[in-house]
């Protein structure tokens, strides 16, 4: 396995020191771990640009702009330290719980290493998922998606998931960025009151 840098933004120090021991104790995983400050956390991003985050989900951090696909393209893993709803753990690509095993702490941290075949991320997209895209670029609602490509709603929503799983991007402004560079829609036909997304 190559070289991977990992960031780790925990509040506690006990918490950051004992990510790091169980990471450094892989014989497999060679890596250097780097920790963050919460008050200069996107520009030691932008410096270390690792390919793994390691978070206290609770922490005072805009993750959107962690995920943006301006910044470069990181996985984060968040660490549970209670039950947490579903939906305020939209932006983790990953979680693992202090009572977890360190088997299934590693195990984790090595499915989320991104690889040189995530740098080439949106190649595999269908060309369904590209018409998905489109669409939410253009502001229509699921179900006007759904009506344009002769498909259910339930149909388009595991397109989106699927997307967002392989870009690694969560917002349609993120979304319409990619569709940008990417030349699935030109500038002139996004929908000029995104601001209702």
């Amino acid at each position: 396995m190559r070289h991977v840098s990992i960031a780790i933004m925990m509040p506690s120090a006990l918490a950051s020191a004992g990510i790091t021991a169980i990471l450094r104790s892989v014989p497999d995983l060679p890596c250097s771990v780097a920790e963050l400050r919460n008050e200069s956390y996107l520009e030691d991003l932008a410096r270390i640009r690792p390919s793994l985050l390691i978070v206290d989900p609770v922490s005072a951090v805009r993750w959107d702009a962690v995920k943006s696909p301006s910044s470069s393209p990181v996985k984060i893993i968040a660490v549970l330290f209670q039950q947490m709803p579903k939906e305020q753990l939209r932006w983790f690509d990953d979680t693992v719980s202090i009572y977890d095993s360190v088997e299934t702490i590693i195990e984790t941290v090595k499915r989320n290493i991104r690889t040189e075949d995530d740098d080439d991320k949106g190649k595999d997209l269908s060309p369904r998922e590209k018409e998905v895209i489109v669409g939410i670029v253009k502001g229509l609602s699921n179900k006007e998606i759904a009506s344009e490509m002769n498909v259910s709603v339930n149909t388009v929503m595991t397109h989106r998931r699927n997307i967002a799983s392989k870009l690694h991007i969560h917002t349609p402004a993120g979304l319409t960025i990619y569709a940008i560079v990417s030349n699935l829609v030109k500038l002139e036909d996004i929908k000029p009151d995104m601001g209702k997304l």
